[in-house]
């Protein structure tokens, strides 16, 4: 340690009084500004690649863009039939029927006419050139992308590259915490019920609560319409996003 820290801090105090802030989510698709102002929040992210692929209804392969009837739903096909219980990192995309065409009218039909849309749609057009097998791909490059463009300076990693894929819950929570040597997750209030404090509290992590309040900002297509795909903020307030978001908690 330098000799300058030793002097304030005696005996080490220094490193006890550091705070590194952490947060988990899983990967999904073009993702909602929450995440990205939950991201804003810590100095490590990370995203949840070997958990269980939802049953049912998720936001893993699914988000909600605006267009002129309102919000719409932007789906990737995954093939899930005979698949049985999988983990996200190993779920693949069904590449046919068109779907990556219609996508791309679709959302050219509803943004050419926002302000920042040129500046974001050749993004789009490469990845939906490129089409990766895997959805884990598609959501990373999305998600890398926006954080990118709203410049999000806070550090990301998958799960399975930090070597965590037996724990579950607060456990994984835990888990997590030691591998990168944080001490205060950041978590949204309206999950407290799910995190077991206690556990937490005997491994040395704290908690701050998370008050996410979805800011307004400039849309088409008439009355506002919150907590769309992120993508929604960028072609409509490209690079003072991240000025959108600083907002929200106020």
């Amino acid at each position: 340690m330098n000799e300058y820290w030793v002097k304030i801090y005696p005996s080490g105090r220094f490193l006890q009084d550091l705070v590194m802030r952490f947060a988990v989510h899983q990967p999904t698709f073009l993702p909602w500004p929450g995440l990205i102002y939950k991201a804003m929040q810590v100095d490590t992210l990370v995203l949840l690649d070997q958990v269980q692929y939802p049953r049912g209804f998720s936001w893993m392969n699914r988000n909600r863009l605006k267009c002129m009837t309102g919000s719409v739903w932007f789906t990737i096909p995954v093939i899930k039939k005979g698949q049985g219980l999988q983990p996200i990192d190993r779920v693949r995309v069904l590449n046919a029927n068109g779907w990556r065409r219609k996508h791309l009218m679709t959302l050219e039909h509803c943004y050419k006419n926002a302000p920042f849309f040129q500046e974001h749609f050749a993004f789009f057009e490469q990845l939906y050139t490129r089409a990766p097998e895997k959805l884990l791909y598609w959501n990373m490059a999305c998600i890398d992308y926006i954080f990118r463009s709203i410049d999000l300076h806070s550090s990301y990693l998958l799960q399975s590259e930090i070597g965590i894929n037996k724990a579950k819950g607060t456990g994984l929570l835990v888990a997590v915490a030691e591998k990168l040597g944080a001490n205060k997750l950041v978590a949204p209030r309206a999950g407290k019920g799910r995190i077991d404090i206690s556990l937490l509290k005997d491994a040395g992590i704290t908690v701050q609560w998370l008050d996410y309040h979805s800011p307004v900002y400039p849309q088409l297509w008439g009355e506002f319409i919150k907590d769309l795909s992120a993508m929604d903020l960028l072609f409509n307030c490209g690079p003072y996003s991240r000025r959108v978001l600083e907002r929200a908690q106020r």
